[in-house]
């Protein structure tokens, strides 16, 4: 049965945005510690806290965290195209995930996608001005009011660096316990909730001190 959640929990934050960066390692490509489940784990509670609480999610197409962010919003009602926006370039039109194009036909996210530069979709050493451009784009429209980073691999290195370059006085937010390369970014401790960050697995009762910590902000 779907969680009802007729009013947001606060009002500060309904209507804005959060970027997550994540995905899952590749373990042919990645050589760092990360576990899967724990992973995954952490992005169903971070979308679980920050959709009932009335803040839309943002986030590139990753065949691996799309699904798992579009299904959370499915349980929650009343449901809202607006609740998550994915964003993807069109030089991967041709694999996107089934699921993430079943959750959009169902009007439960929305995927906005990016001009495609010259590059080839199964080169990875291709896809660096698509990405550029499809990054740049989401951050400019969306207007992230923070960001959040698990899991994964080069790519969240890249997109933290743009986010601080596009919001330099914006929080982000950098979990350790799934490992991945946001585990480097929360050694770092420049996020504000310090050790936790890098140390806590129990992800709800995170997640609530994050969104405690903006709602503080804003």
């Amino acid at each position: 049965m779907p969680l009802r959640f007729h009013e947001p929990l606060s009002t500060e934050l309904s209507g804005d945005a959060v970027f997550l960066s994540a995905s899952i390692p590749n373990p042919n490509t990645w050589t760092g510690s990360f576990s899967a489940p724990e992973i995954t784990d952490a992005v169903v509670a971070f979308a679980r806290v920050f959709l009932t609480a009335g803040v839309r999610l943002v986030s590139a197409a990753h065949p691996t965290i799309a699904p798992l962010l579009l299904y959370v919003a499915a349980e929650i009602e009343p449901r809202q195209t607006e609740r998550v926006v994915i964003y993807q370039s069109q030089l991967f039109e041709d694999v996107l995930p089934t699921a993430t194009r079943r959750f959009e036909a169902e009007d439960i996210g929305q995927v906005i996608w990016t001009e495609a530069r010259e590059g080839d979709p199964l080169v990875r050493e291709t896809w660096g001005p698509s990405l550029d451009l499809m990054r740049r784009q989401m951050l400019s429209e969306t207007d992230p009011r923070a960001a959040i980073f698990i899991g994964g691999m080069e790519g969240i290195q890249v997109e933290y660096e743009l986010f601080r370059e596009v919001f330099p006085d914006r929080p982000t937010y950098a979990i350790g316990y799934p490992g991945g390369e946001a585990r480097r970014l929360s050694e770092q401790r420049d996020s504000p909730l310090g050790s936790r960050l890098a140390n806590d697995d129990v992800y709800p009762t995170l997640w609530y001190s994050v969104l405690g910590d903006l709602r503080s902000r804003y």
